[in-house]
């Protein structure tokens, strides 16, 4: 009898998160290159408060979007709170690859709270499977990797954004929107890449809509990134939290 209710019970809460959850077309994942943040950034880029991020591609969004409208789907009244306890269990991951490094260093909490709250609650996703999401789908991107697989280094070279987007491609299958920002010698450097998900948060798709402020030149500068060009503060190192670990590539389950 108790398991019976416990099924009815599952159901229900089933069918009131179906019942809360907002219409949306797909996900951006919208990933950042440090390196090119730290050489155009007018303050330059800092360690942030708890420790150093890992030398590859950070998140820095998770949209939801509406095709029909045009804009991301942001702010719905039907999500919970942010609760920064929740991420306790996926704390080095989101650490390192969701990471802030702005100057004055930050402690990365405003960020996860202002995506949550602009994005997540839109998701249909609980807080932790919205993050946990995101940093998935980032590491099954490794566009490092993919980009290196064709050759194209953070090494201060010119390389064709044809080439750029071709590299995603073979790895995903599906070609991936570019933005470019001011870089060395006046040239543009690759800034971020974006790609399309679908609406289960777990698969890459073509993209139905691409921003039309995208930019980027025929050939693009990828800037290098070492955690070496980080500024360090006394305030920084004070705050440095030890139970953060090295970078890790695993999944989370």
């Amino acid at each position: 009898m108790g398991g019976r209710r416990t099924i009815v019970l599952s159901l229900i809460l089933g069918l009131l998160v179906a019942a809360n959850a907002v219409p949306f077309d797909f996900f951006y994942l919208i990933l950042m290159w440090p390196g090119a943040y730290c050489e155009d950034s007018d303050n330059g880029c800092c360690v942030p408060k708890y420790g150093y991020p890992a030398e590859d591609f950070f998140v820095e969004f998770f949209q939801t979007f509406d095709v029909s409208i045009n804009k991301p789907v942001v702010r719905c009244s039907n999500g919970s709170p942010f609760d920064a306890k929740k991420l306790d269990k996926i704390e080095n991951n989101i650490n390192h690859y969701w990471s802030k490094i702005k100057c004055p260093p930050t402690d990365g909490v405003n960020a996860w709270k202002s995506a949550w709250n602009s994005y997540g609650v839109c998701s249909g996703l609980k807080q932790l499977d919205y993050f946990k999401a995101a940093l998935n789908l980032r590491r099954q991107a490794d566009l490092l990797g993919a980009l290196a697989d064709q050759g194209i280094l953070p090494d201060y070279k010119l390389y064709s954004t044809a080439k750029i987007k071709y590299a995603v491609t073979q790895k995903l299958g599906v070609e991936p929107g570019l933005q470019c920002r001011d870089g060395p010698f006046g040239k543009k450097q690759l800034y971020q890449v974006y790609l399309c998900v679908d609406t289960d948060a777990k698969t890459f798709i073509k993209c139905p809509k691409l921003p039309a402020t995208l930019s980027c030149p025929a050939s693009v500068v990828f800037h290098p990134f070492y955690t070496w060009m980080l500024n360090s503060t006394a305030t920084a190192a004070a705050a440095f939290d030890s139970k953060i670990l090295l970078p890790t590539q695993t999944m989370l389950n």
